[in-house]
């Protein structure tokens, strides 16, 4: 009973956080996220990956020395959070709540 108390005044707390926020959050989100590639890097910025699976998972379209100067800006932004695992990142924020990324991926044939 407490804590189903408990997760609702923080999903209520979470939501108007993010209302009021919401200008501030969407600054920093333009700024750091200006092309599809630091996006997709983002998106698969789930706390599971490493930098080396992450950067395989993009085909090698960038380093893994890139993927963790990103993690490691991202940090200090509050962008991602750290895994469970140490060295790994998963991302703070949805960034379709936010209008970016919606871009559908790429399929290839």
């Amino acid at each position: 009973m407490i804590d189903d108390t408990l997760n609702v005044l923080v999903r209520e707390f979470l939501t108007l956080y993010k209302v009021i926020n919401r200008k501030t959050i969407l600054e920093i989100l333009n700024t750091e996220f200006i092309n599809d590639q630091l996006i997709e890097i983002y998106k698969l910025t789930d706390g599971e990956k490493s930098s080396r699976e992450l950067a395989g998972a993009l085909k090698n379209k960038c380093s893994h020395a890139k993927v963790v100067s990103l993690w490691n800006k991202w940090a200090l932004l509050g962008l991602v959070i750290p895994a469970k695992q140490k060295g790994r990142y998963k991302a703070a924020i949805n960034l379709s709540e936010y209008g970016i990324g919606n871009v559908e991926d790429n399929k290839e044939d």
